[in-house]
This record gives C-alpha cells, sequence and structure tokens, in this order.
C-alpha cells in the first residue's frame, strides 16, 4: 500500500513507505511546475559516512520521512528557488576544524544527479544566520542518490557559538528534477528555517522563517552531521621582561617597556597554526597602562607540542605602565586572544574565536629594600606575588639580609607547599615544650609541621623557634615538605660539593638530593656551606625553586 500526501504549493518528499516502490509523481496544474509531493523511496533515506574524520555534530537520527526542496533551479523556475537552514552548537572553551559535512536527502519529479551544491556556514545573529562563517560554492561532494558527504576543500575553523548550516542544490528542474533535504521528527537547538525569496511555492516565506509553519509540516529540523578535528590551545606559560636586553630581569615595573611572551600548547594530533592579539590591558584605578604591540605570532605548532612567540618568529607582545603604584602589592591584567588556523593557504578564517586568555601581570617594586638590581629580586617578588610572605615589620620592607628563624621556616615551608590561603589547625601546646600556644602567630604552623612529619624539633622536647636555620637544616626541611615523610633518600657520593664529604655526616645525604635536583650550587668555589644560616632572599630562591612557584602563568 502506498501513503502519499500533497501539500499545497510546497515541494515536499514524504518517505516511510512499505516495501519498494516506483515513485509517484504528483505535479502541479500546469505539469511543468515544481510542486509536487513523491511517494514510494523506501522507510528511510540511506546516510553515508563521513570519511576518516572524527564526528563533532551528529543529528542525523529520527528520519521523518519528509524531505524539503533546497534547490536553485533554472532562470525559468527562479521564483522557486529556495534553501534551508539548521543550527547547531560549538561548545564553550572549544574550537571545530569541520572538514566534512554530510547532509541525507533524495532526489525526486527526476533522478538527479544535482550539477553542484551550495554550502555555507552562518554565524548566528539573533536567531537566524547572520554573517558568513565559511562558504563552499558549487561543491560536488560524493552523491548517494541523494544523500551528499561534502569534503571541505579547506577546513572551516569555528569557535563556540551558534552556527547555521545551509546546502542547496543547484540543478535544473526540466533535466534533474528536484533536491529535498531529508527532515528529523525530533527538535535539536532552535527549530530549522527555511525561505522561498521569490514565494512560488507560495508560502509567504520569502525570508529565513521556522520549517514547519512554512511547510505545514511537523518535522522541526534537517538531517546533518559535521566531522573534523577539535582545535584544543592551552596557555602553557608567561615571560615577561625575558632575558636579552640590558635591564631585562623578568619582572614588569612601572616605567619599563616590557616584552610580553605567552606560550601555548597544541593539544591535537595535527599542526595549526595560532596568532593573538591583545584586547584590553588593565589594572586598578590610577596607573595608565599602555599596549605598544598588540599582536603576537606563535608560528605553527605541532601536534603535542608547545612554543611561544619569542622562539617561533620573534613576533610578541609589548605594554607598558605608567603613573603612580596603586598598592604595595599591584597586578594587572592582559587579555589575549587567540586565533588558530590551519597552515593551509586558503584557509577560511576563523569564526568566534577561542576563549580569551587572561595573563595576570605582578607589577614589581613591592619592597622599598628590594630594588630591581638585588640578585634575587625576582624571586622575593615571586613569594610576594604567590603569598608566602608578606614582609617584616610592618610588611612595607622584606629584611632580606635578614636570617631566617625555624619558627619563621615553618610558615614558609607550608605556604610554599600548600599555597596562600592555607590556614594550620588549632594549636594544643602538647606537641613542643617551647612551644606553649599561648598566642605566638608561629605556634600553630610549628605545630602542623611537626604534624606532618617534616620536623621533630630540635632535641630534648623542644622545637627552637628562635634558632636560625642552617643550610645543612634547611635541605632537610625543604625536602621533606616538597616529597613527603614517605620519602626516599637517594645515596650519597661525597662528590658534589667539597665541603660535604659524605662520610657520616647527618646531613650530607639531603644537600647532595637538594643538588640533584637543581634547587641549589652552592655558596661558591665548589663549597655548600652547610653551617651557614639562610638569609631571607636566599630563602626565596630556595622556596621558588623547591616549590616551582611562579611569578607569571600559566
Amino acid at each position: 500500500m502506498v501513503r502519499s500526501r500533497v501539500v499545497p504549493g510546497l515541494c515536499v518528499l514524504v518517505l516511510g513507505l512499505i516495501g519498494s516502490l516506483q515513485p509517484n509523481v504528483l505535479l502541479g496544474s500546469s505539469g511543468q511546475n515544481p510542486k509536487a509531493a513523491v511517494t514510494g523511496r523506501g522507510a528511510a533515506v540511506p546516510i553515508p559516512s563521513s570519511p576518516t574524520a572524527s564526528v563533532l555534530y551528529d543529528q542525523t537520527d529520527n528520519d521523518s520521512g519528509v524531505g524539503i526542496v533546497s534547490q536553485d533551479f533554472e532562470a525559468t523556475f527562479d521564483g522557486y528557488d529556495s534553501e534551508g537552514a539548521d543550527d547547531f552548537v560549538v561548545p564553550p572553551d572549544t574550537t571545530w576544524a569541520v572538514t566534512s559535512v554530510t547532509t541525507p536527502g533524495v532526489y525526486f519529479n527526476g533522478a538527479g544527479p544535482a550539477e553542484a551544491v551550495n554550502l555555507t556556514i552562518f554565524n548566528d545573529d539573533g536567531g537566524l544566520p547572520g554573517a558568513v562563517a565559511c562558504s563552499y560554492p558549487l561543491q560536488t561532494p560524493v552523491d548517494t542518490t541523494g544523500s551528499f558527504v561534502f569534503t571541505l576543500p579547506t577546513p572551516c575553523i569555528l569557535g563556540p557559538g551558534t552556527y547555521w548550516l545551509d546546502v542547496q542544490a543547484r540543478m535544473d528542474f526540466g533535466s534533474g528534477g528536484e533536491w529535498a533535504w531529508e527532515t528529523r521528527g525530533v527538535q535539536g537547538n532552535s527549530p530549522a528555517l527555511w525561505r522561498n525569496p521569490g514565494d512560488g511555492f507560495g508560502t509567504g516565506c520569502t525570508s529565513f522563517s521556522p520549517m514547519a509553519p512554512c511547510n505545514a509540516i511537523m518535522a522541526p529540523d534537517f538531517l546533518f552531521s559535521l566531522s573534523g578535528s577539535v582545535i584544543l590551545f592551552s596557555p602553557a606559560a608567561l615571560a615577561v621582561d625575558p632575558p636579552g636586553g640590558d635591564t631585562a630581569n623578568g619582572v614588569l615595573e612601572i616605567g619599563e617597556t616590557v616584552s610580553v611572551v605567552p606560550s601555548w600548547s597544541n593539544d591535537t594530533p595535527g599542526a595549526f597554526q595560532l596568532q593573538g592579539t591583545v584586547t584590553e590591558f588593565s589594572g586598578p584605578a590610577g596607573p595608565v597602562y599602555v599596549i605598544d604591540d598588540a599582536a603576537a605570532d606563535y608560528g605553527t605548532i605541532a601536534g603535542g607540542a608547545t612554543a611561544d612567540c619569542a622562539s617561533a618568529t620573534a613576533d610578541c607582545y609589548s605594554i607598558h605602565i605608567t603613573g603612580d603604584r596603586p598598592a604595595q602589592h599591584f597586578d594587572a591584567q592582559l587579555t589575549e586572544q587567540p586565533s588558530p588556523s590551519l597552515p593551509t593557504p586558503g584557509l577560511q578564517a576563523p569564526s568566534n574565536a577561542p576563549t580569551p586568555k587572561v595573563w595576570t601581570l605582578h607589577v614589581g617594586g613591592s619592597f622599598g629594600d628590594v630594588p630591581a638590581s638585588y640578585q634575587f629580586y625576582r624571586y622575593v617578588e615571586t613569594i610576594y606575588h604567590k603569598g608566602v610572605t608578606g614582609g617584616c615589620g610592618a610588611g612595607a620592607d622584606y629584611c632580606p639580609d635578614s636570617d631566617v628563624t625555624r619558627a619563621q621556616m615553618a610558615v614558609f615551608l607550608l605556604k610554599s607547599k600548600y599555597g596562600s590561603d592555607y590556614a594550620p589547625p588549632d594549636c594544643t601546646g602538647m606537641v613542643f615544650t617551647d612551644v606553649p600556644c599561648t598566642g605566638g602567630p608561629f605556634d600553630p604552623w610549628i605545630e602542623d609541621l611537626a604534624n606532618k612529619s617534616i620536623t621533630g624539633g630540635c632535641g630534648g622536647g623542644l622545637y627552637c623557634p628562635a634558632n636560625l636555620v642552617t643550610r645543612a637544616q634547611m635541605a632537610v626541611f625543604l625536602l621533606k615538605t616538597e616529597h613527603g615523610p614517605a620519602y626516599k633518600l637517594p645515596g650519597c657520593t661525597g662528590t658534589v660539593f667539597l665541603d660535604v664529604p659524605c662520610t657520616g655526616g647527618i646531613y650530607d645525604a639531603w644537600i647532595e638530593a637538594l643538588a640533584n635536583e637543581g634547587i641549589t650550587g652552592g655558596c661558591g668555589g665548589g663549597n655548600y656551606c652547610p653551617d651557614n644560616p639562610n638569609t631571607r632572599g636566599q630563602m626565596a630562591v630556595f622556596l621558588t625553586k623547591t616549590f616551582d612557584l611562579l611569578l607569571y602563568g600559566p
């Protein structure tokens, strides 16, 4: 039995029949216009597979059995030119490289084939197709009785957002008949749209309108799928004022123009080009934030690789700040817009670029007694920026040449390990006899250090909080905090430092381990100076290196 339906004034294909029948063609009153409905083409349209690429978006399920004409006819039938469009969404923080598109459909009122097919992807504009994102006119897709698989000549790069896929067959009615884009019985995202600018079908839908009201059918969407790859770039590192110039010290200061050098990782298998643009440079009120060079080029980044703009092309950002410091701890923000593309001539321009990256730029000059010329300046700025220290005394100074006490060491270690927001548990006064927990600011930190098996004190049930930390003791403190109490100490060789002979000294193996991790190079002359105390300036270096503290990025 054959079931058929005629929709007045519109070219509609109805499928879902039993058996394998020849098509029944019903023409308009003149017998010459594309106003027919056709039945008898089987239960469902075949859906070819996309070649090799991964499926990015798929709504080829729930075939409604109805196809809607989307066709550019010959001049005689220009009034019937029509096209359909359906939307899809690229998720947040994601960029797609679309390389293949599948659109199930059928021929009717003729056997086809289409001479060519126009494929366009539009940006969304208030729920309608807006500006063109990618255009592929007059394509010749793989054609399986009206179901098309397009291999795009250049990938379409799409950032997060909503887009519209528009597919229109270019075919003469007189020789090939009509092509219908198969529809879907359920809706995803917004309903599909359709238009017939010349209103040859008499629907009144001369501009894009929801398909169902125009066509007097219940199918709300078209069938299609998109294939390709997800472009994943992640920020990897940031260098500011990198070495190379006479005054380059790795820290941004008020009044100096510096290079800003981000690094990005390509987390996909394939190579992509990456450019960037600074869209905003701002910070607390008062100073003036100036962008001197707003463009960066990272070149072509191989799959799985990381690149920075300086090494790749020497084309990086440049900025400076003028005015007075608004606060002791001063951070600015630089917003970078990454723009990936494929290293292919003629590539479609990226649309709706990926999510911008906001880089935090710490501004140096935080302490009056730590000038930019100080040898450990960058390390002091790093532990201050990370919240490991607030300075000494009232906080305006750091006291870089003062020696570190065992009490101060407890705070330095735990904040470096666990972050600036870390707070130790309440103090009991039951751990060390010289740490009574009667209001001393360091007491909870000292007990916490002991409870984590980082220290056993200085002997006799004491911690000796006011004693200075020697460089030998520091090696144990650092490595136990870094690795935990289960840390397996490597053997000692006696070949690293002249004054660490490994002849039974209890700290010797710890000192060599510290050197082997690249945390210390000694005190000069091939020595380590294990009995020397540590200054606060030196401690900034040890903490930064041990706990991989970053002043900038990622």
